[in-house]
């Protein structure tokens, strides 16, 4: 998209003068078309012919030319031609030279990896690079090339777009790619097909994604590693925040060939191939790592800590390093041992690495099988559970006996803190004594000597803690609520009384043997009228809190029997929900409803929004490895522990957001429900993180919401200072210019309070429908009114009401609360609709009336000024004109108004006016042209003629005619970038003018001026 004033100067200008310093080589887009073959082409095939050239000696020109061809043609769409190219430029296209002396099949190199910024490796940025699709033109903002491939798309958008700018420029790069039915031949797909990641920014912030990402997809990077803040600033001139922190951390050229080739990963999921970029923290973790393991030393001075907290994706992390390890020749006869402790995780790990094309992984299947494999050369990539150890060394051995004493193993051990602090754990060291030892964790790690991570594996290597995660949006915060049941004995009849009754004529040790069987707390928590109650409490809160908006949730039962039972009942609330346990081969009829059910069938279905199970009920599966972001809920009656305790709650801080009912609905916090009194043992679970300032990993939910509340809504109303809320138009006015119409928006203010608001709408999203949170759904609909005020009158958002930050169950209740009054406030309407008077009269006073005229006439003049630039131009003047002499009190706000209105009527005006003379837009805009540039017909320069009567006819009259020819010519395809076309038409159009009596010595611009403005306008 051409990019606006704004966004020029405070956004696009800036980032590619950074990059620059960075160093890139800026040419202009008209200084590197010539060569591409025509806007059609997204390469620039003189330097990629040059590069491959240079980085492949065998190469001659005619072979350079085949390679490019075969770069150009596309033989898929999306990610999935995105994959096959990325294939090519990582590992080489194979190329079948013809013969001559050398092999015949060589493999082409696009890039120097090895030595990237050493010189055989050519980056370009430009700037508004325009490429052909299908049926439109789209035009870049900043395009980065290496080697004449681009490899990187940048969609700038101005601040004053505010805090929509990230889902406009996502949706701007939606449409380039062409994603989606509404973009199909609307966008220039071939611009991607060798794409890297993309960029959406708008100065102050910027954000990244891969192609075929939607908007959640898209993150910061909050890092400028291995640069410190102060080097930034003093090298480049910037701080290090926003868009130059991506820029500075993400986009130097070396930077941009090592993701290229380390940090990329394809992966199926839900039937589709999605492209996956590392974080910011994956990306450091992955160096620090490789650094530690080069350092040399001891073992557990090779090895360390990688501790990333939950639902941060560090099964990633680790194929990412593993990537990095084998591609690096130092370890290149290494063997990579990936670690676990249970099959199911080694699966995922498994699958993921052969999925993503990860050389050669070897699956351990036995005990004797890993042996062989550690002892039958170096240089694999192995796959076991530690449990295998036990059977690789014959136990007789145990204390003596190696695999391999060799310090080129590398072992990767996933979720460290379960099994490698006692015998498995001494079995491994024994049998790989100088093996590297890297640890992924993301639960608490224990403070004791003998039971230390640290102590196991090495210093911390790199830490990204629950908090940073929140704060990223890479998880959510999760609440913690206690719905503990009261237990009684129903009866006149007491426990003891019913167990004498029973039991009384047994023998001592028969008595003490039925104690210990039945009267304890796993067969009073199992008891059928316990899980009953709790089954009819979950039904009613999931109903109320949960399914609104379409989330989904847990049952942790404390046992098999339990969680048939807590299915049983809950189906019969009205609630989808399945058991997921285990069945064994002596279980009764009983367990039959679990036999039934499908489980991996149930488990994808869980993972669907639009699936049918809502809950899930399980024991002690899908606790850990489990990824399912729909879910919010976990309902907890089962007394967990430690680290058991913090993974199965991490099952609801995963992101999510859903279209449902029309209406976008995000996750904004996951929900743990105890029925168990777990309290104790998650303070202490928590406490574990006190070394590493862990903070807020639980929000414990108040016992009254005010206290959450009350706080929130005092910073969302301190905005105002003191106007009232219920006055939208007077209240929205403390953001244009503090309270003073005469001064500019302040949108820095508005995304303050939006900020305030939005947290405000969550904790009413997360308390409702408690009715003590009701008391404040007056307060958020005022200040609703006030955000879709503001949005509609300044900031003419499409979308003015957008309930994007409220849940569903939030929206029903402000949605009858606004009054129509505002709500009729809230759309943009434009100056010349017949009801604008009745609008702004509406208003309660001369400055709101001001300012919102200003923003509606500012608006209105943008949008038509393409139709006839000259007239709208000095009427953009007069507009700046009145608006300076407001803000230097020169006139009142009531002389303002009139004066506004003066303007708008002159703009009804000239709308009128184009139609009396029954012309087309087009038509009109020429006639002004010939009315603002030239005299009468037959004039060579004198002003006579304008008082000639007829003269507005004559010019009437040559406007439709030139308005025929343009028409004509405009039928072309592509005929803006065709230039025979453009000059076709610029000679028909002075032919016409000359018949029409216009001197020669104002026909060639006359021309020019109207095939710009034919640009300009839309097809009629």
């Amino acid at each position: 998209m051409t990019a606006t004033g704004h966004e020029q100067a405070l956004v696009e200008t800036p980032g590619r003068d950074l990059l620059v310093r960075l160093g890139w080589r800026h040419f202009t887009a008209a200084e590197l078309a010539a060569e591409r073959g025509g806007e059609r082409d997204s390469l620039l095939g003189g330097r990629l012919r040059a590069a491959l050239l240079r980085l492949n000696e065998w190469m001659d020109d005619e072979q350079a030319e085949r390679v490019i061809g075969r770069l150009r043609r596309s033989e898929g769409v999306g990610v999935v031609e995105n994959r096959r190219v990325h294939e090519w430029l990582i590992y080489g296209m194979p190329f079948d030279t013809g013969g001559g002396s050398g092999p015949r099949t060589r493999s082409v190199r696009f890039f120097d990896f090895e030595n990237p910024e050493g010189g055989r490796n050519e980056f370009v940025v430009t700037t508004q690079f325009p490429v052909r699709g299908g049926r439109d033109r789209i035009v870049a903002d900043l395009v980065l090339f290496v080697n004449g491939i681009p490899l990187v798309v940048m969609e700038a958008k101005s601040p004053t777009v505010g805090p929509g700018w990230k889902s406009e420029a996502v949706e701007q790069l939606r449409r380039y790619q062409g994603l989606g039915p509404q973009y199909r031949d609307r966008g220039a797909p071939d611009l991607f097909r060798t794409n890297l990641l993309t960029v959406a920014h708008c100065g102050a912030k910027a954000a990244y994604g891969a192609v075929g990402a939607g908007e959640d997809a898209y993150a910061e990077w909050k890092a400028v590693e291995p640069l410190t803040d102060d080097e930034v600033r003093q090298r480049y001139g910037v701080e290090p925040t926003g868009q130059a922190q991506l820029i500075v951390g993400l986009l130097r050229p070396a930077m941009v060939l090592e993701v290229l080739r380390d940090f990329v990963l394809y992966e199926p999921q839900k039937g589709r191939l999605v492209k996956k970029l590392p974080r910011y923290q994956q990306y450091r973790a992955v160096r620090k790592a490789v650094a530690r393991i080069r350092s040399g030393g001891r073992p557990e001075q090779r090895g360390g800590v990688i501790w990333h907290t939950q639902g941060s994706g560090k099964s990633l992390t680790a194929f990412w390093l593993a990537t990095k390890l084998r591609r690096d020749p130092a370890f290149g006869n290494a063997t990579i041992l990936v670690v676990t402790d249970r099959r199911q995780l080694n699966r995922q790990i498994r699958d993921t690495f052969d999925r993503c094309g990860f050389p050669a992984p070897e699956i351990a299947e036995s005990g004797r099988h890993l042996a062989r494999l550690l002892t039958s050369g170096r240089g694999r990539t192995v796959m076991t559970t530690i449990q295998k150890f036990e059977d690789a060394v014959p136990e007789e051995e145990r204390a003596t006996a190696t695999l391999d004493p060799s310090d080129e193993v590398i072992v990767m051990v996933d979720e460290a803190h379960r099994t490698q602090y006692g015998t498995l754990g001494a079995i491994l060291s024994q049998a790989l004594p100088r093996a590297a030892l890297i640890g992924f964790t993301g639960t608490p790690i224990d403070s004791g000597f003998r039971r230390s991570t640290m102590k196991r594996f090495g210093s911390l290597i790199d830490r990204y803690s629950i908090e940073q995660a929140v704060e990223d949006g890479v998880t959510v915060e999760i609440g913690y609520e206690v719905r503990l049941p009261d237990l009684a004995v129903e009866g006149p009849r007491t426990l003891d009384q019913i167990f004498d009754a029973m039991f009384g004529e047994e023998p001592e040790e028969v008595q003490e043997q039925a104690r210990r069987r039945y009267a304890n707390k796993e067969t009073v928590a199992e008891a059928d009228r316990r899980i009953q109650t709790i089954a009819l409490d979950i039904a009613d809160h999931f109903k109320t809190r949960i399914r609104p908006n379409g989330f989904k949730g847990q049952v942790v039962a404390p046992g098999r029997r339990a969680a048939l039972r807590y299915s049983g009942y809950l189906n019969d609330f009205g609630i989808a929900a399945y058991p997921i346990i285990t069945v064994e081969r002596g279980d009764g009829p009983e367990f039959d409803a679990a036999r039934e059910v499908d489980e991996e069938q149930t488990i994808a279905a869980f993972q669907d929004p639009e699936g049918e199970p809502e809950i899930l009920v399980v024991v002690d599966r899908l606790l850990t490895g489990f990824d399912a972001p729909v879910e919010q809920v976990l309902y907890l009656d089962h007394a967990l522990r430690e680290h058991s305790l913090l993974q199965a709650i991490a099952r609801v801080n995963r992101r999510f957001r859903h279209l449902r009912d029309g209406v976008r609905t995000e996750k904004t916090y996951g929900l743990v429900v105890d029925y168990c009194g777990v309290s104790q043992n998650l303070e202490q679970a928590l406490s574990s993180f006190a070394s590493f300032e862990v903070k807020g990993a639980m929000l414990e939910t108040e016992a009254d919401p005010a206290a959450v509340i009350e706080p929130a809504v005092v910073r969302a109303e301190s905005h105002f200072d003191g106007r009232d809320p219920a006055d939208p138009a007077n209240a929205a006015l403390v953001f244009v210019g503090d309270g003073d119409h005469r001064k500019g928006f302040r949108e820095d203010a508005f995304e303050r309070f939006e900020a305030d608001y939005r947290a405000f709408a969550r904790l009413m999203d997360r308390f409702l429908p408690d009715p003590r949170a009701l008391r404040y759904a007056d307060r958020l609909a005022r200040l609703k009114g006030i955000r879709a005020f503001v949005r509609a009158q300044y900031l003419r958002r499409d979308d003015a009401v957008d309930w994007a930050d409220l849940g569903a169950k939030v929206r029903k209740l402000i949605d009858g609360r606004i009054s129509a009054e505002v709500r009729e406030l809230m759309a943009p309407v434009s100056i010349l609709a017949g009801d604008f008077e009745e609008r702004i009269a509406a208003l309660p006073h001369d400055e709101a009336r001001a300012s919102v005229m200003e923003h509606a006439l500012r608006a209105e003049i943008s949008e038509r000024l393409r139709e006839n630039q000259a007239y709208y131009e000095k009427l953009s003047e007069k507009l700046a004109r009145i608006i300076r002499e407001l803000r230097e009190q020169v006139i009142a706000a009531a002389e303002a108004v009139r004066r506004l209105g003066e303007l708008r009527a002159e703009m009804r005006g000239e709308a009128d006016a184009a139609r009396a003379r029954g012309l087309s837009p087009l038509a009109f805009s020429i006639f002004r042209l010939l009315v603002q540039q030239l005299p009468a017909a037959g004039a060579v320069g004198e002003t006579a003629a304008e008082a000639d009567p007829d003269a507005d006819e004559a010019r009437s009259r040559a406007a439709g005619k030139i308005a025929e020819v343009v028409g004509k010519y405009r039928k072309f395809v592509d005929w803006e970038a065709n230039e025979e076309v453009r000059r076709r038409m610029r000679r028909e159009i002075k032919r016409q003018l000359r018949e029409d009596g216009y001197a020669e010595m104002h026909l060639t611009r006359l021309a020019v001026q109207v095939v710009e403005i034919a640009r300009r306008q839309p097809d009629e």
